[in-house]
C-alpha cells in the first residue's frame, strides 16, 4: 500500500503550520495590542526563516543522519 502525501510530509508539515500560525498569532497580537509596534512588526516575520530551521529543518536533518535509508 502507497502511503498517502500527507503521511510521507507528516514529519515537517505539522511543525511547519505550528511554527506558521503561532508566528501569525504573535504578530496578530502585537500589531493589535503594542502601542508602537513598528520594531516587532518587523522583527517578528523576519524571524520566520529562523524559527522554520531550528524547529523544522535542523530536527529533519539530524534524523535523516541518523537513520539512513538503504540504497539499492
Amino acid at each position: 500500500m502507497k502511503p498517502t502525501a500527507f503521511q510521507v510530509h507528516k514529519p515537517w508539515l505539522l511543525p511547519a503550520v505550528l511554527i506558521l500560525l503561532f508566528t501569525c498569532l504573535i504578530y496578530g497580537v502585537v500589531g493589535s495590542f503594542a502601542a508602537k509596534p513598528f520594531p516587532w512588526i518587523l522583527l517578528i516575520p523576519g524571524s520566520l526563516p529562523l524559527s522554520m530551521y531550528f524547529f523544522v529543518g535542523r530536527p529533519l536533518l539530524r534524523k535523516e543522519k541518523q537513520d539512513p535509508k538503504p540504497t539499492g
